[in-house]
């Protein structure tokens, strides 16, 4: 991809994934070209990559406007997430090290202080670095990719669980969980518990739908 187009594309995913540009907003290229001073082209481009990446949907009348999801939608991708993330982590486990583990461990501490300070934004930012390094070492690519694919398109939701009172503590408790499985090398327990951990974030949303979306 053209590094100008790359820029314009990286600019758009991250204003979508960070809120910046709400669901079913309409993205117009004569704006956004303006806003990122690159040509309409250029947005056009950048627009299609969003939408092979199913973050923005194109119209027949050719009008772009972010994707948005319905709670059922959210739903069934956790779904399969949760599937995915069993195998993931079954797979990565055997070439997970002691560096890797220790790695986990930092971050899990991290993120224990930041949510004892009140950080949740940077507490689910520890969040995405701990899952990383999983993903990192898992030889499975395929299933990374469409791990991550799926995580990208519901950051904007999952983000907003961690502000739901007490989901703070039940998600540090299942990191926690995931780390010692991972750290005893039990690999059917690292399987349920990371599958746990999905499925707690898909109860959550159920619950709490109303404020999520």
């Amino acid at each position: 991809m053209h590094n100008q187009t790359n820029q314009a594309y990286q600019a758009i995913r991250d204003g979508i994934l960070e809120g910046r540009y709400k669901p079913s907003a309409s993205l117009t290229e004569l704006s956004l070209a303006q806003e990122l001073g690159v040509s309409r082209n250029t947005i056009k481009k950048a627009l299609l990559k969003l939408e092979s990446e199913n973050l923005v949907l194109i119209e027949d009348n050719k009008r772009a406007i972010v994707r948005s999801f319905s709670v059922e939608e959210v739903l069934q991708y956790l779904r399969v997430r949760e599937v995915l993330e069993g195998l993931v982590i079954r797979e990565a486990l055997p070439l997970i090290g002691d560096a890797e583990v220790e790695e986990m461990a930092s971050i899990l501490a991290g993120m224990e202080t930041l949510l004892g300070a009140g950080d949740l934004k940077g507490y689910s930012e520890g969040n995405w670095r701990f899952h990383a390094v999983i993903y990192r070492t898992c030889p499975n690519r395929p299933a990374v990719d469409l791990v991550l694919s799926i995580k990208n398109q519901l950051k904007r939701y999952n983000v907003k669980t961690i502000f739901i009172q007490g989901r703070g503590a039940s998600s540090y408790g299942e990191h926690h969980a995931i780390l010692e499985a991972v750290r005893l090398r039990d690999v059917d327990e690292a399987e349920r518990c990371i599958r746990r951990h999905i499925a707690s974030m898909r109860e959550v949303i159920t619950r709490y739908y109303e404020l999520l979306f």
